[in-house]
């Protein structure tokens, strides 16, 4: 009985963690300046997809925790690494108005945090929806 609920769980955590890697590579993160950068994506333009960006790109590239903060410091306009697409700017220190406090995961509210897996986790997200 143990043996068939090992490999229950075993089968669906892969899909999980395969999906995941498909979504990390579905933008592209520009640095603009110290502290700020950008996510650009590749399809889509839920506010899911830039977070997911995001908390992959901390965790991921930066070697952060996933406990640390992004916050959105620039909503949706245009990209500086990728000239006439769409991206959205984050951070790991608040902008100057500091933190939001909102139950949404909007990324056109400046100052609007989740934690860096949180964020990550809108990756695994995508994957349920598509």
């Amino acid at each position: 009985m143990n043996m068939i609920k090992a490999a229950i769980l075993a089968g669906l955590m892969v899909p999980g963690h395969m999906a995941q890697a498909g979504y990390a590579n579905n933008f592209n993160v520009y640095p603009v300046a110290a502290n700020v950068f950008e996510v650009v994506v590749k399809s889509g333009r839920a506010p899911g997809d830039y977070w997911c960006g995001a908390g992959v790109y901390v965790i991921s590239q930066l070697s952060r925790s996933s406990s640390d903060r992004i916050f959105v410091w620039r909503g949706r306009g245009a990209s500086v690494g990728e000239p006439g697409k769409t991206s959205v700017q984050f951070s790991l220190t608040p902008p100057q108005q500091g933190a939001v406090t909102s139950a949404s995961n909007t990324v056109d509210l400046v100052g609007n945090v989740l934690s860096s897996a949180q964020a990550r986790a809108y990756c695994y997200d995508r994957t349920i929806k598509d």
